[in-house]
Order: structure tokens, then sequence, then C-alpha cells
């Protein structure tokens, strides 16, 4: 009679499951529905009036087009909240109303009954292994959350995925696969299957609890001998594909400037570390944290007085391939010695340049960046607008079209991460101490990066003139 009953109340799950998951893709359906009848409005409209007459509700169209994806997006949750970030970072694809109404979406969602998740500690680890399990989590997200807890006497902050989200990414990937195959219909040659191809593999790599761990391991090991900045260390013995066990790290938050100041540590002294970790993982290792909102660091005073940086969180880690490595050796060559050939060449490398692009274009539009950075000198660094940056927006000061930019670029996949991370970066900096220029204190691994060193620097740097 029991395995009757446990049969039945099986069924009885996955058919709730079903229909949650029905249910959820009806919203998601009704909520791209919605977006794309408000562009069939602005099409028809142009259609009948024309484009000249139609071009100022066009901006109109976009920003509710923006709104109605935000407040679906922080309805539905899960998924669609990484879709949204994914979003945000994709200067050159969508209006900017899009990236606008997204920026600074955060990976947080209501947390989850604390039954569910101790269910799922116990189905990874057998019987709960932890003592004081706190029932209330520190951080919640779109795939799980965290938890404070003690485990053979040491303080352990716990990750624990959320029970059924596999069949929630499965179910949310195929309804955005279909929206993804319309837009293409929509907007010919903008790649953007390729852009879903990058978003699944990078959200499926997140349900992985094992290789975050492994990340965290592979990055703290590339720090070795610096003690001013700190990795929690893994708990193996405790860890599964959903289930991840840290030591628990503490400190202050880093975008806390009164607390900083009050444990006489330096914001500025802040930011040279930060720049100096990042622009080393960046240039030096090419494995790096991509993720770098302010709650995934806390700052700490080490015993010589100076700031020490903890790392948090390794869902999102990224590793160049050795092509887009050299490619980018050869832009920053470039760009310190104010060659344009060697930035054309060195993205070519990378994989920007589209074939069968038009030659032409692409030279013209690298151009037009490279004398936007050389002039780059704000005085106050939270009012950028990386925006200003992107393709789309400049296509009236290169006088090109739409078209001639998407045929002659293709943006490769690892730059999507790398135009985040520093604009994530940069707005931190920015909010430690809005007048300190950041970047000048990822200078020295530039050099590092191009020449190998300061004795081959010294021989030819006179030579080439190179930017100071």
């Amino acid at each position: 009679m029991d395995g009757v009953q446990d049969r039945e109340g099986n069924l009885t799950n996955r058919v709730r499951l079903a229909s949650r998951m029905a249910i959820r893709s009806l919203n998601a359906g009704a909520m791209f529905s919605l977006i794309l009848v408000n562009y069939l409005f602005w099409l028809a409209a142009r259609k009948v009036l024309g484009k000249e007459r139609t071009r100022r509700i066009e901006g109109a169209t976009h920003s509710r087009g923006a709104r109605i994806l935000h407040r679906g997006i922080l309805r539905l949750e899960g998924v669609y909240i990484k879709v949204g970030q994914f979003i945000s970072m994709m200067t050159g694809f969508l209006p900017d109303a899009y990236l606008d109404e997204l920026e600074g979406m955060q990976d947080s969602v209501p947390p989850r009954p604390y039954g569910s998740i101790r269910a799922r500690v116990e189905s990874e680890l057998g019987l709960n292994p932890f003592t004081d399990f706190a029932p209330e989590p520190v951080a919640s997200a779109s795939l799980g959350q965290v938890h404070f807890a003690t485990v053979e006497g040491t303080q352990v902050a716990v990750k624990v995925q959320y029970p059924g989200i596999e069949r929630v990414v499965a179910t949310d990937l195929a309804m955005i696969r279909i929206v993804v195959h319309v837009i293409s219909w929509f907007l010919r040659g903008m790649h953007y299957e390729r852009v879903y191809d990058d978003l699944s593999e990078t959200i499926r790599s997140e349900l992985d609890y094992l290789s975050e761990g492994a990340n965290a391991e592979a990055i703290a090991a590339n720090f070795v001998g610096d003690n001013h900045v700190e990795f929690p260390t893994i708990i193996w013995k405790y860890t599964t594909s959903k289930v991840l066990t840290m030591e628990r790290e503490t400190g202050l938050k880093i975008t806390d400037v009164a607390a900083i100041r009050e444990a006489e540590i330096e914001p500025v002294d802040v930011i040279e570390k930060l720049v100096q970790s990042y622009f080393k993982q960046l240039l030096i290792d090419s494995l790096y944290h991509a993720d770098p909102h302010p709650g995934n660091f806390f700052v700490k005073k080490a015993p010589d007085g100076k700031p020490l940086i903890v790392f948090l969180d390794f869902g999102s880690v990224v590793r160049f391939p050795p092509e887009f490595r050299e490619g980018m050796r050869t832009v920053v060559y470039g760009y310190m010695s104010r060659d344009d050939s060697k930035v054309i060449d060195g993205m070519r490398q990378m994989g920007f340049a589209s074939a069968g692009g038009d030659e032409a274009v692409f030279e013209q539009a690298v151009r037009h960046y490279m004398d936007k950075l050389l002039h780059f000198a704000p005085a106050d660094f939270s009012r950028i607008d990386i925006s200003d940056f992107d393709l789309v927006k400049n296509m009236d000061e290169m006088q090109v079209s739409f078209r001639e930019l998407t045929r002659a670029f293709e943006v490769p996949r690892n730059w999507f991460y790398v135009e985040r991370t520093l604009a994530l970066l940069l707005g931190l900096c920015a909010r430690l101490d809005p007048t300190v220029d950041a970047f000048v204190y990822g200078f020295p691994y530039a050099v590092q990066f191009v020449f190998g060193g300061d004795a081959h620097l010294a021989s030819i740097w006179g030579q080439q003139g190179v930017r100071e």
C-alpha cells in the first residue's frame, strides 16, 4: 500500500510541476507577445505614414517594450533574471532603452522555503551533516540561495540549488529559443542564434556547483603569495553539483565607504588593489571572475594595514581561448603605441570582423573608437555612460547605416563578458571614489601583458612612442 501511495504522490508532484511549467511558459509567451505587438503597431504606422513621420515615436516604442520586458522578468524571476543581465551588456545589439531599463538588474529573488532547501541538502549529502544551519538565507538568487551553518566545528556558507530548477531552466530556455527565432526573422544579420547559444551555455554551466568550486580554486591558485586578495576555501567533502560548501568569509561591504574609512582603510587603496587584481586576471592569467558587482566582495584590513579584497561567488568565471588572448595583446599594444593598424589586426584575431563584411566600415568603426578612447578623460567617473561607446549609438557620427555595421561586425562571445566586467568594475570603483581614474592602476599589468617585462619595455619605449 505504501508503494502505491508513493507512486501516486510522485505522479501528483509531476502533474503539479508540469502545470506550473505550462503556466510559466504561458506568462513568458504573453510577455513576449506584448512586446511583439508593440513593435508591430510601430511598423504598421511607419508603413502607412512613412519612416520620417514616425521617427519621433520610435524611442517611445523602444521604451515601452523595455518596460514590458523588465516587469515581466521581475515577475518570472529565475532564468529570466539571467536573461535581463545578459541583455544589459549587449551594447550594439539592442536599443539604449533596453540597456537603460535593465542596467543594474541584480540576481536576487525572494528566498525559497527552508523545508525545500533542507530536502535538497539531504538528497545530495544524505542525512544533513550541518549543525546550526540557519533557516533564513543570507543571499538568494535565481538558481539557488546561501545559508550559514557549521560543519565539523567550522563555520561555513552553504550554497544550495533550488529543487526542480533544472526543469525550470530547460522550459525557460525552450521558450527563449522560440523568441530568438522570431527576432532573427525580423532583424536579419544580427546573429541572435549565437547569442542564445552563449546564454544557454552560461546558464547551464552555473547549474554545476562542482565546476564553480573548481573555478574558485583555479583563480585562487593564481594569487598564491598575495596577502591582499582572499578566496573562500571549498570543503569538497560536503560539495556536490547541487550543494557547494565553503568556509565562511567576513568583512566590510565594498561599497560601505564610511565603514571602510572608519576601519582606517583609504577607498583609493581599495580601488588600486581591486583594479590590479582584475587586470592580473584579465591580462596575465586569462581566467577571471566575471561578475564584479558589490555583493561579491568584502574588504578587510591586512596585517600590514593595506586593504585585503575578499572575492565571493564564482558562478560566472571566464577563460580566454588562445586566439582571443593573442588578439587582445595586439589590441592593447596598438592602443598603447597609438597604432590603429595593430588594433584592427588584433580585433580581427579576437573575432570581431564578420566573414564577407565591409572592411572599410570595420576599419572606420575601429578608428572611431580609438579616437574616443584616446580622448577619454572624464572628471567624474560616476557619470560615465558606457553606451556612448556602442556601435549603434555612434552610427550617425561614423555616417554608416545599421545594415553596414551588422555586416561588418560580429562581436565575439568573450567580448561581451570583458565589456560587462570592465563596466561593472568601473562603476564599483566610481562608488568608492568618483574622482579616481581607476584603470590607471592596471597599466603595469598591460605593460607586462604586452612586453613581457620592464627590461623588454625599456628597449622599445622610446622607439614606439608608447602612450604615457
